[in-house]
């Protein structure tokens, strides 16, 4: 079970300042492509007590529209969506070859998504079976903070890649998927170019390798 301890405190801060109303903090969320639109996915921290170790719960939406998808999520659950706490946003393929800036527009303006909020490609599989099966979201939020500071995969939170691509440039996420042993690896990097996914670089450094 995964434990996301680092969400305790801020809970206890709003408790003792004496805010009445539920939260619902959300620590990711995954976009997928379905052929009723797309289905988002938010792992929701849960806690039953102070003295137990915060546990996710998954919770998913479908809408044809983007933005409509985190409306439809504030309306189903338990408490106030609690987006500060959001370390990454996985995409689908599928999504990628679509333009995402509707949704990444919306979320950019919502004053509550931390602007270090990291943006993946999941290849050749859902988003949200890699969230589900991923063992600890802050974990893959470090590697992903890792790989930038070292260069080996793109410095491009959601903020900066939203930016890029406004202004037509060429924005260069980082790209994961399930390994043999069902373990979240790297894999390349994904180019957007025009807010659309345009092709995979291998490789360890940025635009180094081969097209996928």
């Amino acid at each position: 079970m995964k434990t996301v301890r680092k969400l305790l405190f801020p809970l206890l801060l709003l408790l003792l300042c004496g805010c009445s109303r539920e939260v619902s903090p959300v620590s990711a969320l995954a976009l997928d492509r379905i052929d009723a639109g797309y289905r988002l996915t938010a792992e929701v921290v849960r806690q039953d007590s102070l003295d137990d170790a915060a546990a996710p719960a998954y919770l998913s939406v479908t809408s044809h529209d983007l933005p409509e998808l985190v409306r439809n999520l504030r309306n189903i659950l338990p408490g106030e969506l609690y987006l500060s706490h959001a370390q990454v946003l996985l995409i689908s393929e599928d999504v990628a070859s679509e333009s995402i800036l509707p949704l990444a527009d919306y979320l950019c303006e919502d004053n509550n998504v931390r602007l270090s909020l990291r943006v993946a490609v999941v290849r050749g599989g859902a988003a949200d079976v890699l969230l589900e099966n991923d063992d600890e979201v802050y974990a893959l939020s470090e590697m992903l903070d890792q790989a930038a500071r070292s260069g080996t995969l793109p410095d491009m939170p959601l903020y900066r890649a939203t930016e890029v691509l406004h202004a037509n440039g060429t924005a260069i996420l980082p790209a994961l998927y399930l390994d043999e042993f069902g373990q979240t690896a790297p894999a390349g990097t994904a180019v957007f170019s025009e807010e659309r996914l345009s092709c995979f670089l291998d490789g360890g450094e940025i635009g180094g390798g081969a097209d996928a």
